[in-house]
């Protein structure tokens, strides 16, 4: 064979080739095309897709409103109080009963003794009727000083007397008397005008206290038994404190 028709030979047999290789080609394009799970969708094939919003606001469901607790340590404050509630005293059982002045005579009402209270202790308080009390306090030897008409200066015992009023009305102290006996025939002890006496104000507030500072003449010898009586007012049972006095 000539060199021409060899040469011409081999551009059929290489245009051949090629031809082969294109075929491949196409056909292993086409295949990947329709397998590929990546392959791309059209917008129509895919449907109608709710959006993020739209899919939270229909999962999530209407939001039920807060509920509020109240905390227990803000609870709201009680009224306010003009001043510390005093609860009103209460006679002590085996106090006796006030003397009934109604249709009696002055006559009359001179001849019934004052009822007296079972005594307290001596530096101790006592209800005297409802809503007032005394205490007696500072309880203390002292040399009687004689100022008045007929004291005589001598051993003697100086105390103070307080009277608390937890009623809604003034009381007044002006027929209020103290008295003090000794031993055990209650030998009536006299008064002195000092060292260091004050007497009674002329009455007191509601929901105040008032005080008095008295010195009676006492032999030192008959301080084991002394008792001091508080005669409040003529409708008021006497109030009594009784025990040993110092020497």
């Amino acid at each position: 064979m000539s060199p021409r028709w060899v040469g011409f030979a081999l551009v059929l047999a290489l245009l051949a080739a090629a031809g082969a290789i294109w075929t491949f080609t196409q056909w292993g394009a086409s295949e990947m095309s329709a397998q590929s799970p990546g392959s791309v969708q059209s917008p129509d094939s895919l449907g109608p897709s709710a959006s993020p919003t739209e899919s939270a606001t229909q999962t999530a469901g209407p939001s039920a409103s807060p509920t509020t607790t109240p905390d227990p340590g803000s609870s709201s404050p009680p009224p306010e109080t003009t001043g510390p509630a005093t609860a009103a005293a209460v006679p002590q059982p085996g106090d006796p009963a006030p003397v009934d002045r109604s249709n009696k005579s002055d006559e009359e009402l001179a001849t019934i003794d004052q009822p007296v209270a079972p005594p307290v202790p001596l530096v101790a308080t006592k209800v005297v009727k409802s809503g007032v009390s005394a205490t007696i306090s500072e309880l203390v030897a002292v040399e009687g000083e004689a100022i008045g008409i007929g004291e005589i200066a001598g051993p003697a015992i100086r105390f103070k007397v307080t009277v608390q009023n937890d009623t809604g009305a003034e009381i007044s102290l002006d027929p209020a008397v103290i008295n003090v006996s000794y031993g055990q025939d209650d030998s009536p002890a006299s008064t002195l005008s000092g060292p260091g006496t004050v007497p009674f104000p002329a009455s007191v507030a509601p929901g105040t206290s008032a005080s008095g500072v008295f010195v009676f003449g006492v032999p030192k010898d008959a301080r084991n038994l002394v008792k001091i009586y508080l005669n409040l007012d003529a409708a008021t049972p006497i109030a009594a404190f009784e025990g040993q006095a110092p020497a």
